[in-house]
């Protein structure tokens, strides 16, 4: 009697424990709850595309201006050069799209300084200076992806208003050339931009100016060409939105 009644106490414990680990172990049927997954936002628009100010400081040095005088009679001569040069700053405003890692745009600028030379020879005198410039420029660039730097070139048009004079009484007769004049000219570069912040930049530039030839003349059948154009260094800051 009481062996039959350990044995059926057994029984009961075991079924309870059997019990009690199934109903845990759950049933393969079960959904399985996965724990979410957190998406971190990030900004995939290229860095150097958008609205962009900024403005340089910059030195210009003349390749020369051939200060030569033909007078009504047809006798021509040469009273030396005009070597325009002096600082230059400028205010500007672009827009850049990018494409992989190649940058382009627009930019328009607004340049003004102490460009001017003078000279004083064999009775003459004058003197000549770039008042200021207005001038719309295309870059395009490469972004190197060391130092996320834009490599670029610049092709460009600018008009600009210069004071012009030769005068004096020499032994060639009386000269009276005295002209403020606006007229056009090409711009080409080189540059770079290196980001300081996500929004700063500095930039280094190269260019070289080209104003053409335009003819000036006095009321006394003298004239002259006019013949400006710049090489040009500076430096920048850009700051994008």
């Amino acid at each position: 009697m009481c062996r039959s009644s350990y044995f059926s106490k057994s029984f009961a414990c075991l079924s309870l424990v059997l019990a009690s680990h199934t109903a845990s172990a759950g049933n393969l049927s079960d959904p399985v709850v996965e724990a979410p997954v957190q998406n971190f936002a990030t900004d995939q628009s290229p860095f150097w595309e958008g609205v962009y100010v900024g403005g340089t400081l910059g030195y210009n040095f003349s390749g020369g201006d051939r200060i030569g005088v033909t007078q009504g009679s047809g006798n021509s001569f040469n009273l030396g050069k005009y070597e325009n040069s002096g600082w230059v700053g400028s205010l500007r405003a672009g827009y850049r799209w990018q494409l992989d890692r190649w940058v382009f745009g627009p930019e328009l600028a607004v340049e003004g300084g102490m460009i001017e030379d003078a000279f004083n020879a064999n009775g003459y005198s004058g003197t000549t200076s770039m008042n200021h410039a207005l001038s719309v420029r295309l870059k395009a660039g490469y972004v190197w992806p060391v130092l996320n730097s834009v490599v670029y070139g610049t092709v460009g048009l600018s008009r600009a208003e210069f004071d012009y004079s030769v005068m004096g009484t020499g032994s060639s007769g009386p000269i009276a050339i005295n002209e403020t004049y606006a007229t056009n000219g090409y711009i080409l570069g080189v540059g770079i931009e290196q980001p300081l912040t996500k929004r700063l930049s500095i930039t280094g530039e190269y260019e070289y100016m080209n104003y053409g030839k335009d003819t000036l003349s006095d009321g006394l059948g003298n004239n002259t060409l006019a013949t400006p154009l710049f090489h040009s260094v500076k430096v920048g800051l850009n700051l994008r939105f």
